[in-house]
């Protein structure tokens, strides 16, 4: 079977810096949020972050008409988080969600017409996996989330384990 792999990413570039314990997991819902909160940080560990939709394309042989069909793969979107290193730090599977929407009138400078303007600005909402990791690439904490509780907090689900910088579990929790 021969294969061909592509990768289709889309990237929203912000900065940011240091991580947290398990239990304080920060997650700034907007690029402009995560860059005014992290670059004031001391001292600096991360390095920058991206928002990342991954697609990969792969062609199969059909083996009833011999022919290469593409089976498309999609990956959740999420955000990667890096050490100033560019090793990973984190990753956070997110959806977008509208968190306002701004309508304003506008004139077309060709036609001289007014124009209705709808503006979306979008947050990302952590949906999903996440995984945090030790500069030397190690796993340091895995679960999922599922948005916010009520209070603004993360709201995790599932088992949540995080390990010390040698491979050992030294917490282990479940949330409903």
């Amino acid at each position: 079977m021969k294969g061909m792999v592509q990768h289709l990413v889309i990237l929203f570039t912000c900065t940011v810096a240091s991580s947290v314990p398990a239990q304080e997991i920060q997650f700034n819902g907007d690029v402009e949020s995560a860059m005014s909160y992290y670059a004031d940080l001391e001292p600096r560990t991360v390095g920058h972050c991206v928002d990342s939709l991954v697609l990969d394309t792969v062609y199969v042989e059909n083996l009833a008409s011999g022919e290469m069909e593409m089976v498309v793969h999609d990956y959740p979107l999420a955000r990667y988080e890096f050490y100033l290193d560019g090793a990973i730090f984190r990753r956070v599977d997110i959806n977008r969600n509208v968190a306002r929407s701004d309508t304003m009138m506008t004139e077309d400078l060709e036609t001289g017409e007014m124009m209705i303007v709808i503006q979306e600005v979008l947050s990302d909402i952590p949906n999903g996996a996440y995984h945090e990791f030790f500069p030397n690439g190690n796993i340091r904490i895995k679960g999922t989330l599922d948005g916010y509780n009520e209070d603004g907090t993360l709201k995790k689900t599932g088992e949540w384990r995080e390990w010390d910088a040698n491979g050992n579990v030294i917490r282990q929790e479940t949330y409903p």
